[in-house]
């Protein structure tokens, strides 16, 4: 998720003790090992790899390892922090985690991950939703489909759509889901709002609810990262695309992206906070958190959370969800746990994300807090009483849309957010961003 911020928000939220429940569930889920299919079979494609080598495992291919993962700063890492103790006691392995910002994991990974086989820090990677083309196209992450069909893991219960966004490249499985982050549109539940149906009634709401320090909508347009990610959600709602269906042509630059950006502007200047334009996340959150913005397309399960935090929020119960007006697609991110070729320890790697992406410990984490990936705890009522959030976003998460699977998908987001920066500062037209967005399309859809 690449948002920018610290990890306070998130830090911020609601925690549950599970002190009983996580301990069972964890050594449940560690020799989880119910009947199922791959996750290629249950995803819609895919076709089964070669077995990484030493595929045959011991007994315990844990027992002694040590294990290090490099993981963002975050909340959902807590909740698999807290649970390691568990982990450990089943296998015999000892897992540290390296918190950072996420800023600076791409940095971090990617000469641990061009490597040479077992030369590696990491046992597991954990991948955002902007890298699983680039690494495994770079050769640098074991295909997962032989361990899943050997171990008859059941990742049948997963939204399938997650897998496409973040878990299958060319066919093969390479990562596993465990946490995701749709987009969809936040809005005070006070104010007698009545939730649009098109792009065009939500632009005129936003605009009509503007009143001097009052936004219509608290917007995140700082580059690059911030505006990229808002902006898709107005992109994939009025039924646009970054490529036509064939995955290389360009689509961005037609009259529907035209339409998508001048109303972003449109709201930028007329319905957004003052400094909409240079604010990122916890700007826009902080705006609609202090009860000065009626609506905001956002994070909806995670980021959203946090406005029933009283210690953060003057909006406790006066907010609710819905999916984006018009095609009600919004943009969704995942994040999902591989096992790099550089990994000492593979076939442990292989234990630690099957352990933390089974659907026990999945749930457990759920109890806490997280943005789950498992479809059923949508409708759950014990995890709905922790995150009523949920129930509003699993439409979201059934027709969300994430980023086309090319191989530098981390150039796609960075060549968006400058030249959509560019638009907002009015330095460019809408049509000039465009195109100069659609060249770096052009040129991305061939490498």
């Amino acid at each position: 998720m690449r948002t920018g911020i610290t990890g306070g928000w998130q830090r911020g939220g609601s925690r549950r003790a599970l002190a009983g429940l996580v301990a069972a569930v964890m050594l449940v889920s560690v020799a989880c090992s119910s009947t199922a299919s791959s996750p290629a079979a249950s995803s819609g494609g895919g076709t089964s790899s070669a077995a990484p080598e030493g595929s045959a495992a011991a007994s315990t291919p844990c027992k002694g390892v040590s294990m290090r993962l490099l993981m963002e700063d975050i909340s959902e890492t807590k909740y698999i922090q807290d649970m390691l103790a568990e982990f450990e006691a089943a296998t015999g392995a000892k897992v540290e985690f390296e918190l950072v910002p996420y800023s600076n994991m791409y940095e971090k990974l990617v000469p641990q991950l061009s490597g040479p086989e077992k030369s590696g820090t990491y046992d597991v990677v954990a991948v955002d939703y902007y890298w699983p083309g680039e690494f495994a196209r770079s050769g640098w992450m074991l295909p997962l489909d032989d361990w899943i069909a050997r171990d008859k893991v059941d990742y049948s219960g997963i939204f399938p759509a997650s897998f496409q966004v973040n878990g299958i490249v060319d066919g093969k499985t390479y990562y596993v889901p465990y946490y995701t982050y749709p987009m969809g549109l936040v809005y005070r539940n006070d104010m007698g709002i009545t939730i649009p149906k098109t792009m065009e009634e939500y632009v005129t709401l936003a605009k009509s609810l503007k009143k001097a320090d009052f936004a219509g909508a608290a917007m995140q347009g700082a580059p690059t990262d911030p505006i990229a990610m808002e902006w898709l959600n107005y992109l994939y709602a009025n039924g646009g695309d970054l490529y036509e269906a064939d995955g290389k042509t360009p689509a961005i630059n037609n009259a529907t992206g035209l339409k998508a950006l001048n109303q972003y502007i449109d709201l930028i200047d007329n319905a957004g906070q003052t400094g909409a334009a240079g604010a990122n996340l916890d700007d826009a959150m902080n705006q609609f958190a202090q009860g000065k913005a009626a609506t905001m397309i956002t994070y909806v399960i995670w980021a959203a959370s946090n406005f029933q935090d009283p210690s953060l929020s003057q909006v406790k119960d006066k907010w609710s969800v819905a999916s984006m007006p018009g095609t009600g697609i919004g943009n969704v991110g995942v994040w999902s746990f591989g096992v790099p070729k550089s990994s000492k320890n593979p076939e442990c790697g292989w234990e630690f994300v099957k352990w933390a992406t089974t659907e026990p410990a999945a749930r457990a984490r759920a109890l806490k807090g997280s943005a789950p990936v498992y479809s059923a705890f949508y409708t759950d009522p014990e995890i709905l009483k922790v995150s009523p959030q949920l129930s509003a976003a699993l439409e979201i998460l059934k027709t969300g849309k994430g980023l086309p699977m090319i191989t530098k998908q981390q150039d796609l987001v960075a060549t968006l957010g400058r030249e959509l920066s560019e638009a907002v500062s009015k330095r460019k037209t809408a049509q000039q961003a465009l195109d100069a967005i659609a060249a770096k399309l052009t040129e991305l859809a061939g490498q």
